[in-house]
């Protein structure tokens, strides 16, 4: 029995595309030396109108990539879901996971539990009660917690920053980064807590800690209060970083494990992580009045954004809350 190695793919009012395999017969050959021939005629006087010449590598690859989508490789299917398309990033996925609704995620999650996701796996996206029961212990003892503490703990749970920040998911690339040149005696070395990264462009974090007073004890005129001074030192410290880190980021920057910093630098944004926002403190006026303050300041800085550190947590226990609703079923499932 012989095969007929031309294939009607498909045609339209004038036209028909055909595909041929040459090079078949009946001895053995070798895969490099066939060809696929896309070409096309025309449907009523079979006049030809192009012709394209691929390896068998060109077509196993057109065919590799055609199978991932259902709709072609399943001639059952009538409709196509929702797709995403991410590059080779575990944290990007990571990322869209968390955004999506719960029943979305509970089929995702079931189907990767079962073919591929490990126990630590599970763990990456579900097990961050604990991180959060530490942090909700240093915010109830403050005073016991210095900045490097804070430095510490952010560290090792990066997807903090991760949520809620316009919905980006910030990955450390660098602690203490230094982000200046420095004088010749080696001083006036400029450094932010944290230089981040959305997998396109890098950011600077500063940190303060929980108990870094927000206000002063004078009222201003027009219902307003006067801000303290280390939370506007603090915004002219991390805008003098955004100074320096625009034109040292210009010339080739490695971490501290060698590896080269490729995410861009422009107009870069900027998180400053300070004070509590439970720790303004009068009456219900004068708490209303700071509230309004404070908010319209931060809203007007440009590329800043101002996080106090019992909103992170809050959005820490939305992270955890989300995971915890969605836990029994995925187990039940396993």
């Amino acid at each position: 029995m012989s095969l007929n190695h031309s294939f009607l793919i498909g045609s339209d009012e004038s036209s028909e595309l055909m595909l041929n395999i040459s090079g078949l017969d009946a001895n053995a050959k070798e895969v490099d030396s066939l060809c696929a021939n896309f070409f096309a005629h025309c449907a009523k006087t079979g006049t030809p109108k192009f012709t394209c010449k691929l390896t068998v590598q060109n077509l196993q690859n057109l065919y590799s990539h055609l199978s991932s989508y259902s709709m072609v490789c399943d001639s059952t299917s009538s409709k196509t879901g929702r797709f995403i398309e991410v590059r080779d990033n575990y944290n990007e996925i990571i990322s869209i996971l968390e955004h999506a609704d719960n029943n979305s995620l509970v089929m995702a999650l079931q189907h990767l539990v079962s073919s591929k996701l490990t126990n630590n796996d599970i763990n990456t996206i579900l097990g961050r009660k604990e991180s959060l029961e530490t942090y909700e212990k240093m915010l109830t003892e403050p005073d016991s917690y210095k900045e490097a503490d804070w430095q510490r703990f952010f560290e090792t749970n990066e997807w903090i920053f991760g949520y809620g920040l316009k919905y980006k998911f910030l990955k450390i690339l660098q602690r203490e980064a230094h982000i200046s040149r420095t004088d010749l005696n080696g001083g006036n070395d400029v450094i932010a807590d944290f230089l981040i990264s959305d997998s396109r462009f890098t950011k600077i974090v500063e940190l303060k800690t929980p108990t870094t007073k927000l206000f002063t004890k004078r009222q201003g005129r027009s219902d307003t209060w006067f801000l303290s001074s280390e939370l506007t030192d603090a915004v002219s410290q991390i805008l003098a970083q955004k100074a320096n880190w625009e034109i040292e980021s210009q010339s080739r920057n490695y971490t501290t494990d060698g590896e080269l910093i490729h995410e861009d630098t422009f107009d870069t944004e900027c998180i400053l992580i300070i004070g509590s926002l439970s720790s303004i403190e009068g009456n219900e006026r004068e708490k209303l009045i700071k509230r309004k303050t404070l908010e319209l300041y931060r809203r007007n800085l440009k590329n800043i954004d101002i996080l106090f550190y019992d909103e992170l947590l809050e959005r820490s226990r939305y992270i955890v809350r989300s995971a915890e609703v969605i836990e029994d079923k995925l187990l039940s499932a396993l």
